[in-house]
């Protein structure tokens, strides 16, 4: 079983004294994320291609550190699953809590703790970069959260103590795309994968579920551009969806019921 295995990836080097984060960014270098529209495009894997070659004469491809970025995020909850319901229900006013990290399997000494909120068809998140004093995947999951419940603004507060419980780590392969304008953004997510964190007291990177054939576009608008984004991708027809990967990865983990 996945719980009574040991796990190849996290360090067993001691720990010199608790984890602590500096607070780098509270989201004045993104205020692009506050407020926007976001609108998700389910796509077969197999049309990945087509897609990516019509964004790169519509749009103009972007770079962040490699051409793929490869996304990790451990999704946090709490023992009810209150979020992910919260989105299974279709609730117009919901949140989600995650800490997100590039490039590397497992998280290092620079993050992101998104709040991720909803108001009906509006979205926006409080995104808060944060750099540890040393490599947070040799840390265990109660030093993590109490060291986040030491750097986090009063304001986010509430949200890191109703979500203490780590759930899943999301992964995916992501392109990024904008308009010439630079408003519309643009992403393809693709080789999504989960990691039951659930029960673990490290972070455990094996024994991944893949979400079968299924890749996601996704648009990025202020809010009042969403025709633009529908002409940014002509002549594609998609049919918009909701598509959330950390309700997807408590469906193919067992978490939730598909």
């Amino acid at each position: 079983m996945a719980d009574s295995a040991p796990s190849p990836t996290i360090s067993s080097a001691p720990s010199s004294g608790m984890l602590k984060f500096e607070l780098i960014d509270e989201g004045e270098s993104r205020s692009d994320l506050a407020v926007r529209r976001e609108t998700k495009f389910p796509i077969d894997i197999a049309d990945i291609s087509l897609v990516r070659s019509l964004l790169q004469t519509n749009t103009t491809r972007q770079i962040h550190n490699e051409p793929v970025s490869t996304v990790r995020s451990i999704y946090f909850d709490d023992a009810r699953l209150s979020a992910c319901h919260a989105n299974l229900d279709g609730m117009g006013l919901r949140r989600k809590l995650r800490l997100r990290w590039y490039d590397q399997l497992l998280p290092g000494r620079d993050l992101f703790l998104e709040v991720k909120w909803r108001n009906n068809r509006v979205t926006g998140k409080h995104r808060l970069q944060l750099r540890a004093d040393r490599d947070v995947g040799a840390c265990d999951y109660v030093e993590l959260h109490s060291a986040l419940r030491q750097v986090v603004p009063n304001r986010r507060l509430p949200d890191l103590l109703a979500n203490p419980e780590p759930i899943v780590v999301v992964e995916y392969q992501r392109e990024h795309f904008a308009s010439a304008c630079g408003q519309l953004r643009v992403t393809i997510d693709y080789d999504i994968r989960f990691y039951r964190q659930l029960g673990h007291s490290q972070i455990r990177m094996e024994f991944p579920q893949r979400l079968p054939r299924i890749a996601v576009l996704e648009g990025k608008t202020p809010v009042g551009l969403e025709r633009e984004l529908r002409a940014l991708l002509y002549p594609l027809t998609l049919r918009s969806g909701r598509c959330s990967k950390y309700v997807h990865g408590c469906q193919q983990l067992g978490l939730v019921e598909l």
